[in-house]
């Protein structure tokens, strides 16, 4: 974890002060949901969003920033395991807590295994799971990157060998990029994976940026961190003649 006294590079906390944490709940049997729901009310400064399997979790993560997951085990389509080892290999920084009707042993073990955080037995005292989601959802993640552009910080992980996962947004833009020992191995934005999602991201204006040490998804991405660079260094020129061509004033300016 670099920290701010010893850090070279200008990390900082992005402010967040006013804007609501995201809670995500992950459950199948309506009922349950509204109950949840309803007794969540009272978690203030959290918004909720809700997902009726893995699958549509999986989705609502693709574009939702989430601070918390709160899902069952036992759903249709993609039940909670699997929902939980996809976040720990692509979220790593979202904690997970399991609400679950089995019994303690083996099933909750596994649950611990794949990534969960925290596993609590059905039914769940409302104050319990909001007590959870507060004391998760105020756990900080490695590192805070503001005032360096994309590029530079790249270039700079690839120099010191970093292994982590990025968490990048801009405005309402939200991608991921995971670096492997200074090598960027994979992106994800949106429906967008591999090098066409890191050119997206990496040509965002006045990304903030959060951290965690690991990185464990496949390699997609075989390109040189150089090479990368290079060709984001084309894509931001050509899109900065195409905004002249367009823009009135700089035609009357030159």
């Amino acid at each position: 974890m670099i920290r701010e006294d010893t850090n070279p590079y200008g990390w900082r906390p992005p402010a967040q002060e006013g804007k609501p944490k995201v809670v995500l709940l992950v459950e199948d049997e309506p009922t349950t949901l509204r109950f949840y729901q309803t007794g969540l009310k009272g978690l203030h400064g959290w918004r909720q969003v809700i997902a009726e399997n893995g699958e549509r979790a999986l989705e609502v993560l693709r574009h939702e920033s989430v601070d918390v997951l709160v899902t069952d085990l036992n759903m249709p389509v993609m039940d909670g395991y699997r929902l939980i080892a996809s976040v720990y290999e692509r979220y790593p920084s979202i904690p997970v807590i399991v609400l679950t009707a089995l019994p303690p042993g083996a099933p909750q073990e596994r649950a611990l295994a794949l990534g969960a955080l925290c596993v609590l037995s059905k039914p769940v005292r409302l104050s319990l799971l909001m007590e959870e989601i507060r004391l998760l959802g105020s756990m900080e993640s490695d590192g805070f990157v503001r005032g360096i552009g994309l590029s530079g910080l790249l270039q700079l992980m690839s120099w010191e060998g970093k292994t982590c996962t990025l968490t990048v947004k801009s405005r309402t833009l939200l991608g991921y990029l995971y670096i492997l020992q200074g090598r960027l191995i994979h992106a994800l934005c949106g429906d967008e994976e591999g090098i066409m999602a890191a050119y997206q991201i990496l040509t965002w204006p006045q990304p903030q940026v959060e951290f965690v040490d690991a990185c464990r998804v496949g390699e997609t991405i075989s390109m040189l961190t150089e090479e990368i660079l290079m060709n984001v260094a084309v894509i931001q020129d050509r899109q900065k003649a195409g905004k002249k061509r367009h823009d009135p004033w700089s035609e009357e300016m030159t």
